[in-house]
Formats: C-alpha cells, sequence, structure tokens
C-alpha cells in the first residue's frame, strides 16, 4: 500500500471524529458566548411588543475590561519572554535568541494585531488560538521596459529569468542602432525574494483539535493526538504554492458554514463570510503517524469534503506544533476552560430580565394608561398626543382619566448593583476592582483602599501568570522551532536584523524561558515602590562596598522602574552598563624637569653618535696608514729584489706587484683571497710545479716553509 493511502486510511477517521466534535461540543457554546458579548436579542425577544428589549453589556464590560488590563501586563515589558542558557557557554545564544523572538514578535510583527484577537477569543469563548507561519514570498515588481538591449546580452537576462529573478514579458523585433549593433526592446518585472514570519490568530471555528487536548506541563503547549486548523484557499493559489494541479482542480468547492460561532460573527456581514470563486477548504493537521518502524510527527496538508479528503502533502515536523493556546478560566486536565460569559452567563440574563422589568415600571410610570369617553372626546386627537397639543372634547376636564401603576424599580435598582458588583469579583474586572467611591474613602484609609484593590486584582494577575506560562511561553517556542526548519531562509531573515551573520544552527526551543509576568503587575504604585525601596537598598549595599549589588543590577531595577511607569524602551532614560567600552588608562602625571631631562636624554645621544663617528674615522685613518705602510714595504721588498734579481739577471714581475697592490685587504692588512676556478686562471699565471721552479739564492736567510 502506498504511503498516500496509508496516510488517509490513517488520518480520515480522526479527522473526521476531531472535527464534529470540535462543531458539536466547542462551536454551539462560542455562538452563544459570542451572542453575549454583542448583546444580541435573547431568544423571543421578537415577540414582544410594547417591552423593553434591553441587554445587559456586563459580559461585553467584562471582556473588554478584561482585554485591556491583560494587553497592558503583556505589551508594557521591552522582553516578555527571556531564554535560560544551560550553561555558560550557552549565554551567548541564549541572549541571542531573545534578541530575536522579541524583534519578530513586536516589530516585524504589530503586537497587538494577534495579541487583542488572542485575547478576546479566549475571554469570550474560553480558548484563544494562534499559529506562525515563516515562508518566503515572491514579490514582482511593476513592468518595466529595457531599451537597446544588445543581442549579445539577452543571453544574460535568460540566465537571470532561470534563476528565478526576472520575468521576461516581452521583447521587441530586432533593431540596429547607430552603431549598427543589433538590440531590442525588453519588457520585464524584477522578482523579490522576502522572507516573512506571520502570528495569526486563529478563528475558534476553524481551529481543529481531538478531544483528549490539554495543555503541557513541559512546553506549555497543546498536547493532543491530533491538532490543526481550517483555512479557505483559492485552487490557483494552492497550484501557485507548488501542489499538484490535477489533485487541487479535483478538490470540491467550500461553501459557507450555516451553524455555529461562523454564523453569529457573520451576521455583521450579511451572512457572508468571504467564501467565493475558486476557493476551497484546505486543512493543516499535525499528528504522529507510523509510516516505517517508528511513530513520527508529520504535517498534512489535505482539502475538500472530510468524507472523501484529497491529500496535497505529508512532512516530517518537530514535536512543536505551530499552535498556541490562551484559556482565562482553565479546568485542570482539559484544554477547553471557561469563558467571561460561562461565568457570568446566568447572571448577565438575570440583570437583563430586571432591567427590563425596571425600564418597563419606568415607562408605565412616566406613561400611564389614559382612560377615555369616546362621547365627549375626539378620539382621533388623542393617537398623536404631544405637549401643547389640543384635544377636542365637550367635557371641561377632557374627558380624559390616567390609571398609574407604582413604579416598582425603586426596590430593584438595589438588588441589580449588588448582583452586578458580584460579578467583578467572579472575573476579576470592573469598577470595583480597580478603583472605590469617593463616600467609601471618607471611612477607608488610602492603604485600605490599596490592599482591596490589589486584592481583587489578584484573579487577572493569576489569568496573566498562567497565560505567561502556557501560551505566550510556548509562543516563543513556535518561533525558535520556525526557523530551525528552514535555515537558510532563517539565517537571510535574521541577518537583517543584526546585520551580521547570526548561527541559526545553534537555535534551540528547548532552552527554559522566563517571563517578566508576575504577581502585582497590575498595580503600579504597589510596584513603583517595591522597586524603589528594591533600589535603595542596591545604593546602600554599594556604598558599603558590598559584592551584593553592582551598576548592572542597578540599571536593571531602573529599567524596570521605567517599564512600571509605562515605557517600553528604558535605554532613552538610563545606559547599559554592559555597552560602555572600558574606560582608557589615566594618563602618566608630568614631571616638571621631563623637558630637562629629554634634553639632557639627547645630547648624551648626540654625544655617542659623534663618539661612534670619531671611532669608524679613527679606524678608516689606522686602515688607510696601515695599507700605505704595507705598500711602501712591499716597494722596498721589490726593489731588494730586484737589486739582488739583477745580479743574477732576473727580471722583476712588476705586473705581479701592481696586482698585490691593487688586491683587497681586511682591517689588519692580510690579503683576502678570492678563489677562482681553474678554468679561468692563464696558463701564464698558473706556478710551476715546485720541481720546476728555480732554485734562487736567498741572501736574505728566509726559510722557505713549502719544503
Amino acid at each position: 500500500m502506498a504511503e498516500e493511502d496509508i496516510i488517509l486510511k490513517s488520518i480520515s477517521g480522526p479527522l473526521k471524529d476531531a472535527v464534529k466534535w470540535s462543531n458539536s461540543n466547542i462551536a454551539a457554546k462560542q455562538e452563544q458566548a459570542l451572542k453575549y458579548y454583542k448583546r444580541s436579542y435573547l431568544p423571543g425577544d421578537d415577540k414582544l411588543k410594547g417591552r423593553s428589549k434591553w441587554v445587559s453589556p456586563e459580559i461585553a464590560k467584562n471582556c473588554d475590561w478584561m482585554t485591556a488590563s491583560l494587553v497592558r501586563i503583556f505589551d508594557a515589558p521591552e522582553n516578555v519572554c527571556e531564554f535560560v542558557p544551560f550553561g555558560p557557554e550557552d549565554e551567548a545564544v541564549a541572549t541571542q535568541q531573545t534578541k530575536v523572538v522579541n524583534w519578530i514578535i513586536k516589530t516585524k510583527n504589530s503586537h497587538l494585531s494577534f495579541l487583542k484577537p488572542w485575547l478576546q477569543n479566549g475571554l469570550i469563548c474560553g480558548l484563544g488560538i494562534v499559529t506562525v507561519e515563516f515562508d518566503i514570498q515572491s514579490q514582482e515588481s511593476l513592468a518595466r521596459v529595457l531599451k537597446n538591449i544588445p543581442n549579445d546580452q539577452l543571453a544574460a537576462f535568460m540566465q537571470q529569468e532561470e534563476a528565478g529573478q526576472i520575468i521576461i514579458e516581452s521583447a521587441s523585433k530586432p533593431k540596429l542602432n547607430e552603431q549598427g549593433i543589433e538590440t531590442r526592446d525588453l519588457k520585464i518585472r524584477s522578482i523579490k525574494r522576502v522572507p516573512t514570519f506571520n502570528i495569526l490568530s486563529v478563528s475558534p471555528e476553524d481551529f481543529v483539535v481531538s478531544a483528549d487536548a490539554k495543555f503541557s506541563n513541559e512546553t506549555g503547549g497543546i498536547q493532543a493526538k491530533l491538532q490543526g486548523h481550517r483555512k479557505v484557499m483559492g485552487k490557483q493559489d494552492l497550484i501557485d504554492l507548488g501542489f499538484d494541479a490535477e489533485k487541487v482542480r479535483s478538490i470540491p468547492l467550500a461553501s459557507d458554514k450555516s451553524d455555529g460561532i461562523a454564523l453569529e460573527r457573520s451576521k455583521d456581514t450579511d451572512g457572508k463570510q468571504g467564501i467565493s470563486g475558486d476557493d476551497v477548504s484546505v486543512y493543516q493537521i499535525y499528528t504522529k503517524l507510523k509510516l516505517d518502524k517508528k511513530n513520527r510527527h508529520y504535517r498534512l496538508t489535505l482539502a475538500g469534503d472530510l468524507d472523501a479528503p484529497v491529500l496535497l502533502d505529508y512532512e516530517e515536523t518537530t514535536k512543536y506544533y505551530p499552535y498556541s493556546a490562551f484559556t482565562p478560566y482553565d479546568i485542570p486536565d482539559t484544554l477547553f476552560g471557561l469563558g467571561i460569559p460561562d461565568k457570568i452567563g446566568d447572571d448577565h440574563l438575570i440583570i437583563t430580565r430586571m432591567n427590563r422589568a425596571v425600564l418597563d415600571s419606568l415607562h408605565m410610570a412616566v406613561h400611564p394608561i389614559k382612560v377615555v369617553n369616546p362621547d365627549v372626546t375626539n378620539l382621533d386627537d388623542l393617537l398623536n398626543v404631544s405637549p401643547g397639543s389640543v384635544i377636542r372634547s365637550t367635557d371641561p376636564n377632557g374627558g380624559i382619566s390616567y390609571n398609574t401603576p407604582p413604579f416598582a424599580g425603586g426596590q430593584a435598582i438595589p438588588v441589580i448593583q449588588n448582583l452586578t458588583q458580584s460579578l467583578d469579583y467572579s472575573t476579576g474586572v470592573g469598577p470595583s476592582m480597580v478603583s472605590i467611591s469617593a463616600k467609601d474613602m471618607q471611612n477607608v484609609t488610602a492603604t485600605a483602599a490599596n490592599q482591596q484593590s490589589n486584592s481583587g486584582q489578584l484573579i487577572v494577575e493569576s489569568i496573566s501568570r498562567y497565560f505567561a506560562d502556557t501560551g505566550y511561553r510556548y509562543l516563543v517556542k513556535m518561533i525558535v522551532d520556525a526557523l530551525i526548519q528552514k535555515p537558510d531562509e532563517a539565517q537571510e531573515f535574521v541577518s537583517r536584523l543584526t546585520n551580521g551573520f547570526v548561527p541559526i544552527d545553534e537555535f534551540t526551543p528547548d532552552f527554559d524561558v522566563t517571563t517578566s509576568v508576575a504577581f502585582g503587575v497590575m498595580s503600579r504604585d504597589q510596584s513603583t515602590q517595591t522597586l524603589m525601596n528594591l533600589l535603595g537598598q542596591q545604593m546602600q549595599a554599594m556604598q558599603a562596598g558590598l559584592p551584593v549589588a553592582n551598576a548592572q543590577n542597578i540599571y536593571a531595577t531602573l529599567s524596570k522602574l521605567a517599564e512600571t511607569a509605562g515605557f517600553k524602551n528604558a535605554s532613552l532614560f538610563f545606559t547599559d552598563p554592559s555597552s560602555i567600552p572600558p574606560a582608557p588608562n589615566p594618563p602618566t602625571p608630568v614631571d616638571p624637569n621631563a623637558g630637562l631631562i629629554e634634553i639632557e636624554k639627547v645630547k648624551a645621544q648626540l654625544k655617542a653618535q659623534d663618539a661612534e663617528a670619531q671611532r669608524q674615522f679613527d679606524l678608516q685613518k689606522f686602515i688607510a696608514e696601515t695599507d700605505l705602510k704595507r705598500d711602501q714595504m712591499a716597494q722596498d721588498f721589490a726593489l731588494q729584489n730586484a737589486e739582488i734579481t739583477a745580479k743574477y739577471n732576473a727580471q722583476i714581475d712588476i705586473a705581479r706587484l701592481k696586482l698585490e697592490q691593487s688586491m683587497p685587504r681586511d682591517p689588519l692588512g692580510n690579503i683576502v683571497m678570492q678563489p677562482q676556478p681553474m678554468s679561468q686562471q692563464q696558463p701564464d699565471q698558473m706556478a710551476p710545479p715546485p720541481e720546476q721552479m728555480p732554485q734562487q739564492p736567498n741572501p736574505m736567510g728566509i726559510r722557505n716553509e713549502s719544503h
């Protein structure tokens, strides 16, 4: 059996069950929650005549208030999450990962564009989901015409087109330019490869997960047998992405959903969900499959009807599935928690009905029932009664009496107020959680009021702390894992951030992650006071010379103070000590006698140079005198030898005498012999063998050492 058949057989049943379970157990609850949030009419309101149809805003108010509180907590810090290295050798990589991830979250993507819908979906429906997508997109420029391109350059343009750098849309007929060279005009488009990293909110109705889903204690992500999401794409878009064209064309067209939260959401757009043309339903599914000897993680791309899905692609992936969840009021050991409508939905209905009764009673009191005598009063005049209107009647009293029921709203209003206040303690947000009235301030001290507010905000802080350690923590791991899965594209993508080389191969999502979200973040006054006390203790420790605090610790405290005040970038106010280059060595103190010492040094140096020059002069003079004396002695000896030779009819070898005088000598006067090859010696210069040399008399009595 082919792998595709094995995959379809393995996934079709679980996928269908997961989608059916999600639609039947989640979508219905989410639909009702969204109705509460939108203050939709209650069931049966269409049959009410002359009665109030007012709907309580408590759920919308609590959801919006909670969203704003959580956005402030997670958007204020410069770094919400930081990676913790395994050891000192991993500090550089962990720091680089933190910088890259926070840049992707807050700069490359608009932070609130995914954070706010993520939080709102969770607060309304009980489950908010985001996913990440990292890909390289090709962007085409507008067409432009390049004129007079020589034919010998066409090959280069063809190579660029084959490489995917340009598109040649058309070429003109050849023509000759002024130099007689054949040229053409080309109409081209440039193609730019742009790496994109998107963090996207997934609509609750499009998220697909198996019923066993829960939060992973290890990663903070979703632990389930199957998870994925549905999206709508055009067939041509799928073909452009490289999927098999024949398979894509066989996919049945998608249609609008007619039930669940999707239907309620689409009411704002006249029931239209944006599905048209050649759109089809595409499911991105992550699960474990056994295609060989072992179960492994796979990403599957299926499309069409779930009864007979079309498998477009499958690829092995990591354990970090790209779905991060937010559940405000979690239920242990399950992914599906409660939203604000689940917490106060029944109270929402009670408050709505009670307020309707008050309004109806007030309406009856303000506009009582009129009793008219038709015999004396014109009924036509009473149909449109307004202040100052004239009523025709033969009765001086107008023939009109009023049946005014008593106003019962006065007794209901305190009950409604107490019930509304109790909702604040259920959700953790509301007027009583952030302030108290001026009347209460007359009997309550500022400290007690602050303690009351802080204790009421514990629920919000608990939600934010749980979210930081689950969904937000897993989000940063998903981002790193997505970069690692495409290292070449990630290298190009991240290099634009750092303007240098970043070792993507060394990145790992297995680093521990710490968050800056802690209890006390809701009370800025309390956090500021705590940080100020901590700063004072650090300053005292530094002044006392204790090694427990340094400049880096003080900078961290000052940065937190700036963040607490609402400023994201603490570098505008304080400078990180680690970024300051080391101070240069202090200059050597100037000696007042340094000038005199330098002059004496120069004098001594000049004196030494003069002494050396004099020594060289004396040496040359000595050599010259020695050479002169030697030459004089040689001449004297030659004359004496000539005299002796003349007595014996011998000839003076004048050439030899000149040769000896011109030969180089060392400083001591010794002749420096320069050996010559035997082949270069003249026959007349070669000395005769000893036995052929004539024996000369030795009148000087000089001993011949050669014998």
